[in-house]
C-alpha cells in the first residue's frame, strides 16, 4: 500500500484464492482491507484497527459491495448467478433481496444516478441494464459481447 501521510507500508491480509473487496466499511473516508472468502467477509477497519467478519452469502456468489442505503458506508452484497438475485446487507436499512439478472450477466454495481447510493446492474453482451435507486429500470447499449465492464468513478 502507498500511504500519502506514512510512506509505503506492507500488511498481509487474506489469502491468494480471496475475492478483494476494498471498501470504506466503517464511514471514516479511508478504504479498509476487505476479502470475501467462501461466503464470508473480512475486513480491517482504517478507523480503530479493528478485525471484522461477517457470514453473509455463500461461496459461488459475487461480492458487490457498494454504498446501497448512501449513509457513507459501504454495505455487504452478493449476486448469486444461479438465481439472478442481489442480496444486500445494508448499514441502515438492513438486509434485502432483488431479482435482477440472469446466470450468465457479470454484476456492475455502481452509483449510476448520482444520488449518492449504489445501484444494482449487470452487464449482458453488450448491454448494461441498471435498476436506479431514484429512476427505475433503465438500458444502455454500450460495448460488444465479450467486453469486460469495469464500473468506477472516474471523475476529476
Amino acid at each position: 500500500m502507498n500511504r500519502s501521510t506514512q510512506g509505503f507500508t506492507a500488511a498481509p491480509f487474506g489469502l491468494s484464492t480471496d475475492r478483494l473487496v476494498p471498501a470504506d466499511y466503517d464511514g471514516d473516508g479511508k478504504t479498509d482491507l476487505a476479502v470475501f472468502r467462501q461466503g464470508v467477509w473480512y475486513w480491517l477497519q482504517s478507523s480503530d484497527n479493528g478485525f471484522r467478519a461477517v457470514q453473509f452469502g455463500i461461496a459461488s456468489d459475487k461480492p458487490t459491495v457498494g454504498d446501497y442505503d448512501g449513509d457513507g458506508k459501504a454495505d455487504q452484497a452478493v449476486y448469486r448467478p444461479s438465481e439472478g438475485v442481489w442480496y444486500l446487507l445494508q448499514s441502515q436499512a438492513g438486509f434485502s433481496a432483488v431479482q435482477f439478472g440472469v446466470s450468465s450477466d457479470i454484476p456492475t454495481a455502481a452509483d449510476y444516478d448520482g444520488d449518492g447510493k449504489t445501484d444494482v446492474a449487470v452487464f449482458r453482451d453488450g448491454v448494461w441494464y441498471l435498476l436506479h435507486s431514484t429512476q427505475g429500470f433503465g438500458a444502455a447499449q454500450f460495448g460488444i459481447a465479450g467486453d469486460k465492464p469495469i464500473p468506477a468513478a472516474f471523475v476529476p
